[in-house]
């Protein structure tokens, strides 16, 4: 069984700690954990790729920018013949305050009469994305919360701003948990369900 997990955000020195990278820092932390290096350049792609038991997984960062995600998706999927429901997203969610994070865990089966709310109101264009370029939106996401902007702020700048010291201090505070909780995902790989959890 292949597993991926993908944590967004934009390429390059310049958007590391931007508050819309907070998937790539996540995404390093759980390498870290899990003694995986991100040495591996293919396609739009860098990723690493480990074993556990049974399960064969890649710890992936897409190398388009973040509204293009969906490309490094289905490359990998395709490639790698992983399903859908296989595939673990970790993103910054502005529905959700700095602190806090979301999990949503792929079903299990085809049932379509789900319509349970995957995100908030305010959509996320790397989501978006990957469920345009997978045709399905039953893959498992993380979200991470970065807030909102004022009222005077506009949405690309916000999410394009580092994070204060207070909100670094936020984020570091659940990484263990979110961390944790991905490793879960990833290694209990019969325990899917089609409630929303929140953590």
């Amino acid at each position: 069984m292949m597993k991926l997990v993908m944590g967004l955000g934009n390429p390059g020195s310049k958007y590391q700690n931007h508050r819309h990278n907070v998937g790539y820092m996540i995404l390093d932390k759980v390498a870290k954990k899990l003694n995986v290096e991100l040495d591996i350049k293919k396609k739009k792609t860098v990723f690493g790729k480990a074993k556990y038991g049974k399960i064969e997984y890649l710890l992936l960062k897409p190398q388009t920018f973040m509204n293009l995600s969906g490309e490094a998706a289905l490359y990998m999927a395709s490639f790698m013949k992983i399903a859908v429901d296989d595939i673990i997203v970790i993103y910054d969610d502005m529905n959700i305050p700095v602190g806090e994070f979301k999990l949503v865990v792929a079903k299990n089966d085809t049932d379509d009469n789900d319509n349970e709310e995957k995100e908030g109101p305010i959509k996320h264009n790397g989501i978006k994305s990957i469920e345009e370029s997978l045709k399905s939106n039953n893959f498992t996401r993380v979200g991470i919360g970065i807030g909102t902007p004022t009222e005077d702020q506009e949405m690309a700048d916000f999410v394009l701003s580092p994070f204060t010291k207070d909100e670094r201090k936020k984020i570091k505070d659940i990484t263990d948990d979110v961390v944790n909780a991905i490793c879960k995902i990833l290694f209990e790989s019969n325990n899917k369900t089609s409630k929303k959890k929140y953590l």
